[in-house]
């Protein structure tokens, strides 16, 4: 293992290359603190269920949902994620995710925790997962299907999605992450063959056979429930276009049809459901390089610093989705809308929120106004904290070391070649 000091990150744009150890170490501690004081006793309905989360490895929906419902009281939590060891550059740090920091730090702390480092497409995954999982006499109790990637290959294909939109160009004023100046920029129109790759890596396919996995192998439990985490964002003309209207609406429409279906098969054939679940938008990577997406991260957050509405970051999502799922009286048939979907996006989309939003937007090209710069800076300090950087308390001078081991002994299993 190797010791080095790290005091500040490599970069190569919006890309951060180099997360830090003990940062990630302390973020994934606060967060499991968080979620026992806002779940203080197991949720009756969640004690002893194994949860199957595929996305698990990355400081968003899915890592944060998956300590929800351990401290809920699942009694296992199966990952999957897509995490390389560091790598160097002689005996520089060239490379390494907080993924690899997070599962490790999971993994120290938490009984019952089994991550496989794999590519969730991949049907040599599924095999090994199945096999593992008739091996060890298991059974799904929940799906949680968070899956975000630039690509995906089965059977010899390889597609690759695009954030374009549909129809006409689209032109918008825009914000620049390292200036904080509003820009006009203009997002191309996708092609219908960049729309159908969009939907093939980013719909509803690889769920459809992740299920389809379970189900003909028996290792569905009765009363599965299957959940699909997605995003349908505010009626903002320009995130409209950009999001839901655009090539990843598209994929994001799809996996709404893959569940609705998948809805009818699992009541017959396990008593079970399937849910699409709009979460909220929140801090990622994802929302530094969607266009148009960053200026409205940074107004969203700019009007809640200044105490207009609320933001929910990914624990408070992962916490929501755990009471909604598994308190008393099940929660969520009632916060589902007309077309069956779970809604956790009710704060996001306030009306009020929403409105002192779009009074932002009014503001053109130039120095962005102050609301936006209060929130570009929340942005980047929350954004550079999924990384590891600028966590309180943690001593950035101090040697740390940054290639810990995982492996099958700590629970992790590593099939990525």
């Amino acid at each position: 293992m190797t010791e080095i000091v790290l005091t500040s990150p490599r970069a190569r744009g919006l890309f951060v290359l180099t997360a830090h150890p003990e940062g990630c170490r302390a973020l994934l501690e606060r967060q499991q603190e968080r979620a026992r004081a806002a779940l203080e006793k197991p949720l009756a309905a969640a004690e002893g269920k194994t949860a199957l989360v595929l996305g698990s490895t990355t400081f968003g929906y899915g890592s944060s949902t998956a300590i929800a419902l351990r401290q809920a009281g699942f009694s296992r939590v199966i990952g999957i994620g897509y995490e390389t060891a560091p790598s160097f550059r002689g005996e520089k740090l060239a490379m390494s995710s907080p993924g690899w920091y997070l599962t490790r730090t999971l993994h120290s702390r938490a009984a019952g925790q089994t991550t496989y480092l794999a590519d969730a497409f991949s049907a040599e995954t599924r095999d090994r997962v199945a096999a593992d999982l008739r091996a060890s006499g298991e059974r799904i109790d929940l799906l949680l299907y968070s899956v975000a990637a630039p690509r995906r290959a089965h059977l010899g294909q390889e597609w690759t999605s695009a954030l374009l939109v549909r129809g006409e160009p689209l032109d918008v004023i825009g914000l620049d992450f390292k200036s904080g100046e509003l820009k006009p920029l203009t997002v191309a129109p996708a092609s219908e063959l960049q729309i159908e790759h969009t939907r093939r890596v980013m719909g509803g396919d690889d769920l459809e056979m992740w299920v389809n996995a379970l189900l003909y192998s028996g290792l569905a439990a009765d009363g599965m429930t299957v959940a699909a985490l997605s995003y349908i964002g505010p009626e903002l003309p320009p995130v409209r276009r950009m999001y839901w209207d655009g090539a990843l609406g598209e994929a994001k429409k799809h996996i709404d049809a893959t569940t609705r279906a998948l809805n009818a098969r699992l009541a017959t054939a396990v008593g079970g459901k399937a849910l699409t679940v709009m979460n909220p938008a929140v801090v990622t990577a994802a929302s530094a390089a969607i266009p148009a997406m960053l200026r409205y991260m940074a107004d969203y957050l700019g009007v809640v610093e200044g105490g207009t509405g609320r933001y929910n970051d990914p624990l408070d999502v992962g916490i929501g989705f755990a009471r909604a799922l598994y308190g008393d009286g099940e929660p969520w048939r009632q916060e589902l809308d007309g077309e069956g979907r779970l809604r956790l996006d009710a704060d996001e989309l306030d009306a009020e929120l929403q409105r002192a939003i779009e009074q932002a937007w009014h503001v053109r090209e130039g120095p962005a106004p102050e609301v936006t710069r209060v929130g570009l800076e929340r942005f980047k300090r929350e954004y550079m904290q999924l990384y590891g950087w600028g966590v309180d308390g943690v001593d950035y001078t101090a040697a740390c070391t940054v290639d810990p081991p995982l492996d099958e002994a700590m629970g992790v299993v590593d099939l990525i070649d």
